[in-house]
Formats: structure tokens, sequence, C-alpha cells
């Protein structure tokens, strides 16, 4: 019973809040937004191909929440990310090769 009661509040707050706070009020004072440095991830102009690519060279985040669904997507504009994806990519195309 506690762990239905347990679920039940996890899932209210979730669909309450939305993924990563997006449902959340972002300053209703109706002061102006300062200039703190903070990426703007959910910025239509950094989502590709439908909104499921995120490259920001300015973000120097490795990984981001992505946009619709649960999980992570790589920045693919971070040189890093790039590395990360050819290794990913490239180690099991390569693998029968080398094992040879």
């Amino acid at each position: 019973m506690i762990l239905l009661v347990g679920l039940a509040l996890v899932v209210g707050v979730a669909v309450r809040t939305g993924q990563g706070g997006s449902r959340l009020p972002a300053g209703s004072d109706g002061a102006p937004e300062e200039n703190t440095g903070v990426v703007r991830r959910d910025d239509d102009r950094y989502w590709r191909g439908a909104g499921s690519l995120y490259v920001n060279r300015a973000d120097p985040a490795l990984l981001v929440q992505k946009r619709f669904g649960f999980g992570w997507t790589l920045n693919f504009g971070n040189p890093r990310a790039l590395l990360l994806f050819a290794l990913i990519v490239g180690l099991p195309l390569a693998l029968p090769l080398i094992v040879r």
C-alpha cells in the first residue's frame, strides 16, 4: 500500500513539473531576465532534425536531456561528444577487422 502511495506521489510530481522542470513557471514577477550565462537548452535554434539532435557549440555539456521522451542525448556541437559518438559507432564496425 505504501509503495502505491509513493508511486502515485512521484507520478503526480512528474506530471506537475514536466521533464526537466519544463512546466514550472519561469519567473512570473514581470522583471526582465538578467544575463546569468545559463544556456537555454530548450531554444529551437539548437535542436535539429525535428528536435532530436542538439547542436550548440557554446554549451560545454557533453550530454543534455532529450527534448522529447526520457533520457539523454549528445551535444553534437561539442567536439568531445563527436569523438564519443565516433567511438560508439566506429568500435563495433572496426572490431571484426582488428580481431582477425
